[in-house]
């Protein structure tokens, strides 16, 4: 007995499409004899083991200090963590190995204006200042790789936002903050206190913004903070503080006054920073704003206990990609080290925390890997 099968040519081609568009979005990578899809890798890198693979350093690179040895500059609070980090990419990529020297953020920037460093890794944001120089150097921007946060630096409560401790203000969401203390955003500027859901006496009463002046100490945090709220300028409501010292003394006797302070502690001598003169009568006088993305949002208190917090700062690397040309294999190979999950796993350990560093949170290795590609 015969058995005919009839099938439309429209019916063929659905199912080619969808096989081919199956293939191009699911490509199997085989190293090794490991398997990967590459868009989950790239969707899902910081769940994603590391793999090894044959690695060399080009031996005329200038940062090339040895035999597949290459110099590095960076940031010195970065230090204990990246002691982890070296030690987890030496089992994986024996052959590749790094000379350090590790004294501040500004060597991260420095180091490949330089040429002298292969990357530098970073405690903070670039300032401007840094990514004007490397652009007068190359023409073009330095990449800066996200690789986690820096919450909590010498157990400080993370930057964040200060009032007057007789404030009855519960909490605060990072957009509503950037309404107070930039304008342009588009969804107006916020002035008073019940726009802010303050009630009673306090709502009609105008919020007394201040913020410390810009100057070399505290520049990178002016920078970051402007990048958190979307870049917008500053408010010119905003009283400029020639210190942080004299801007969290001003909400301490300010009952309407609101402070946006870079790392801060109210209950302790503060190691790492100039020690608050007037910590003893003016300690109890201010608070910690609790603040949360959205509206509805899990709330951050600023401490290393607590969930992370918006304004907290970002760590990374730096790197100089010329446009439209690829990484060196070794330096790629690194930079998806540091964005999967064995490194991010460290990132996020108990022992990583008590530095007050924090992990990526859940879709930000994608968008970091797109970086380098």
């Amino acid at each position: 007995m015969r058995f005919s099968l009839t099938v439309s040519s429209a019916s063929v081609r659905s199912a080619l499409l969808k096989r081919a568009s199956s293939s191009a979005l699911c490509a199997l990578i085989f190293f090794k004899g490991v398997s990967f899809c590459a868009a989950q890798t790239q969707k899902d890198l910081s769940q994603q083991p590391y793999v090894s693979r044959p690695l060399t350093v080009p031996a005329n690179r200038p940062y090339t200090v040895g035999p597949d040895t290459v110099f590095v500059a960076g940031n010195d609070v970065l230090i204990p963590l990246f002691k982890q980090l070296d030690a987890r990419w030496a089992k994986l990529e024996p052959n590749i190995k790094f000379k350090k020297i590790m004294m501040g953020s500004t060597l991260s920037v420095e180091g490949l204006v330089s040429q002298k460093s292969a990357f530098g890794p970073i405690g903070r944001g670039n300032r401007r200042p840094e990514v004007d120089e490397f652009v007068e150097r190359f023409g073009y921007a330095p990449t800066y790789l996200k690789i986690g946060y820096d919450s909590n630096p010498n157990n400080k409560l993370s930057t964040g936002i200060w009032v007057n401790a007789s404030n009855p203000i519960q909490s605060i969401t990072l957009d509503q903050a950037a309404r107070v203390f930039t304008t342009g955003g588009g969804s107006g500027d916020i002035t008073h206190w019940s726009q802010l859901g303050v009630g009673g006496d306090w709502g009609p009463l105008q919020i007394h913004p201040y913020v410390a002046r810009d100057t070399s100490a505290i520049l990178a945090m002016i920078d970051e903070m402007r990048d958190k709220f979307g870049g917008m300028p500053f408010s010119p409501r905003v009283e400029w503080m020639p210190t942080e010292e004299s801007a969290i003394d001003a909400v301490a006797q300010d009952a309407y006054g609101m402070v946006l302070m870079d790392y801060w502690n109210n209950v302790s001598q503060m190691k790492g920073v100039t020690t608050w003169k007037r910590l003893a009568d003016l300690g109890p006088k201010i608070k910690f704003v609790p603040m949360s993305y959205t509206s509805g949002g899990t709330l951050s208190d600023g401490t290393k206990e607590g969930s992370l917090h918006p304004m907290a700062s970002a760590i990374g690397i730096n790197i100089n990609k010329v446009p439209g040309k690829p990484l060196d294999p070794w330096l790629k190979a690194y930079c998806e080290f540091l964005l999967s999950k064995d490194a991010q796993d460290i990132i996020g350990s108990p022992a990583m925390r008590q530095f007050g560093f924090r992990p990526l949170q859940p879709g930000e290795a994608a968008k970091e890997l797109k970086k380098i590609q």
